[in-house]
């Protein structure tokens, strides 16, 4: 095992040497670690990746996924997250401190993978030492807010599959790779696709079908590190299948009600910023492709980029984390377009548009994912966190927030042992919604009142029975389905053991009436015993 380990450590080494200087390789230390430190230290806290791991602490303390515990998700992205709770749990440091080094250990081994890849091939050489960290500055730095979202994951997964098509694209006998390289991409496609089977598959099937039309041979569909990736793949469903029933049974039926209904129509999507976007990055690379036509590296990850397109409208939430496989490789297509250009007096006018057309989709994408206008809001989570701290140590906690918002980064922040089944109370906000846009249709409003309260009714006697010393509401702009949440008679008989402890924009925090401070406990408990 240590030889193995060595071996593959060599090769990514070996790697980044190929570029012939050190300060590529600098560079991308520095952006791994800058990636890392804004990620505990300046982005808030991701309700998502939070969420998902209050799941992992949950399935490690006994809880059983889809029956204990209600997520949308089938398993692979929980597991995603396990190995960083896993060593949090052994270690006793959090485990968005083993994310913020895991995330960027793996990009950088990713990107050096690639890098040993392309160059063995001829497809990088030492003019392009630059490549490198501006692509790993994509992959960490651009989308900061979003950093450690699955999507960020999977295309970091998936850049050594790509890098060996477009190697075996480019030798006429198809081949590349060394039996370890192939393992490797072949796991970080299936990856890609188990984090969003089978909407992601596209992304992977469109550069490989360009080949197998231009070669007239379906065989760029059956390599070996495609064939480990589907075998992976149909693993994790036949193990979904025989071990998470209740994913497809309990949960399926609720999702098909008030989850896949709640979406942005197509037009809507398509009109919509992300997509916009990467229809901009792509006239720019098409423009700057002129006159000698797009490089090989750039059209592949342009079509994979395109192949993810689908997935992102057909989901219809419009949320911009789950747009990053098709912008982030998007901007890397860009990005492999400009090392082909000519210097600046020898570039034909629409390779400058092209050019100036990049660059302002580029600067557009910066300010969507920068995270220093919302820094402040993890000022105000340490606040919050603050007040729960002056009240109880290692709250049991649960949410009658009808979305994620802070809980769940409060629950990793004070420590807390989460009690209650949903993330939230998604499934009343989607209904009201659902029963609004219904109108006149008065079958379709009774059935979905009645899930509605019934999902309320458990809600409350959830946190009747459980009792939890904290509950997280929405903040002072909650929506209108918070409201009629608030308004439901047994959320607020449920709430009624409770007062406001601490309450800005975004959160509510709710303390059990019968708790003391820290403080006066202490001073109570130190008393003598009155005689």
């Amino acid at each position: 095992m240590a030889g193995s380990g060595q071996s593959a450590s060599a090769t990514v080494l070996a790697g980044w040497r190929s570029f012939g200087a050190v300060w590529p390789v600098l560079a991308c230390l520095l952006i791994a670690a800058a990636s890392g430190w804004m990620s505990m230290r300046l982005v808030p806290e991701n309700v998502d990746v939070s969420w998902l791991l209050v799941v992992c602490d949950r399935l490690l303390d006994g809880a059983r996924l889809h029956v204990d515990i209600v997520e949308v998700n089938p398993p692979f992205s929980i597991w995603l997250y396990m190995p960083f709770a896993l060593l949090g749990r052994l270690t006793g440091a959090p485990a968005e401190l083993w994310l913020a080094i895991g995330l960027p250990a793996l990009a950088l081994l990713s990107v050096g993978l690639s890098v040993r890849i392309l160059v063995r091939a001829g497809l990088v050489d030492r003019s392009a030492g630059w490549l490198a960290p501006a692509v790993l500055a994509v992959l960490l730095l651009l989308f900061a807010e979003d950093f450690g979202q699955r999507e960020q994951f999977a295309v970091v997964a998936l850049l050594p599959w790509l890098s060996l098509l477009a190697a075996r694209d480019a030798d006429r006998a198809f081949r590349a790779g060394t039996f370890p390289e192939l393992l490797v991409a072949g796991l970080g496609a299936a990856v890609f696709v188990m984090i969003k089977p089978p909407m992601s598959v596209p992304a992977l099937a469109l550069p490989a079908l360009l080949i197998c039309f231009e070669r007239r041979s379906l065989r760029p569909l059956f390599t070996t590190e495609t064939l480990v990736g589907a075998a992976i793949t149909f693993a994790y469903l036949a193990w979904i299948a025989a071990f998470h029933l209740a994913f497809f049974l309990d949960l399926m039926p609720v999702v098909r009600e008030v989850y896949l209904p709640a979406r942005m129509g197509i037009a809507a999507m398509l009109l919509g910023g992300p997509v916009v976007l990467f229809a901009v990055l792509a006239v720019a690379i098409i423009a700057t492709a002129r006159p000698a036509g797009i490089d090989r590296l750039a059209q592949l990850a342009l079509l994979a980029a395109l192949g993810y397109v689908p997935a992102f409208v057909l989901m219809g939430k419009g949320w911009t984390y789950q747009a990053l496989p098709f912008l982030l490789l998007g901007l890397i297509a860009f990005l492999l377009q400009l090392r082909r250009l000519p210097g600046p007096g020898a570039m034909p006018l629409v390779s400058k548009a092209g050019v100036a057309i990049g660059v302002m989709a580029l600067a557009l994408l910066v300010q969507v994912g920068q995270p220093f206008a919302k820094a402040q809001r993890r000022v105000e989570l340490e606040r919050a966190a603050a007040a729960i701290g002056r009240v109880i140590e290692r709250p049991t906690v649960a949410t009658v927030a009808t979305r994620l918002q802070p809980a769940h980064p409060l629950t990793r922040m004070v420590r807390g042992d989460y009690r209650a089944r949903q993330s939230s109370l998604w499934i009343a906000e989607n209904a009201y919604g659902l029963i609004i846009a219904a109108g006149n249709d008065t079958q379709k409003v009774e059935r979905l009142e009645r899930l509605r309260e019934d999902f309320l009714n458990q809600a409350a006697t959830d946190i009747e029975r459980e009792k939890p010393d904290i509950l997280f509401d929405a903040g002072t702009d909650g929506s209108a389905g918070q409201a009629a949440v608030r308004a439901n008679a047994a959320i607020a008989g449920a709430l009624r053991g409770y007062r406001v402890l601490y309450q800005d924009e975004v959160v509510t925090v709710l303390v059990r009436s019968d708790l003391a401070p820290v403080s006066a406990r202490a001073v109570s408990e130190s008393a003598p015993a009155a005689p």
